[in-house]
């Protein structure tokens, strides 16, 4: 299963330090969980439009009930704590492939 997260920041709030704290808080989780969360990544939009988002997350899942588990990682909430009070959209979308 795959589970996408894209989110748009606060104007000026997407440094490089906070990107780099994206990517080591997935790369824990997936480390922490390797029966659960087979990869995850991050990315940053490269193209500035408005209808674009800033960041995507994107991890693959080895089934449906990891999701659960990853949603509960203790890297998962701190990182939604500390962020999400900046996040201006935000929307999910989950498939299998």
């Amino acid at each position: 299963m795959i589970h996408m997260v894209f989110m748009k920041l606060e104007d000026g709030f997407l440094t490089d330090a906070v990107f780099q704290e994206y990517c080591e808080t997935f790369r824990a989780i997936a480390s922490e969980l390797p029966e659960d969360v087979k990869q995850a990544e991050v990315f940053r939009n490269c193209v500035d439009r408005e209808q674009n988002m800033d960041l995507m997350i994107k991890l693959e899942l080895n089934d449906p009930s990891a999701l659960g588990k990853y949603l509960q990682n203790p890297h998962h909430i701190a990182i939604g704590k500390k962020m999400n009070p900046h996040v201006v959209k935000i929307a999910s979308f989950d498939y299998e492939a």
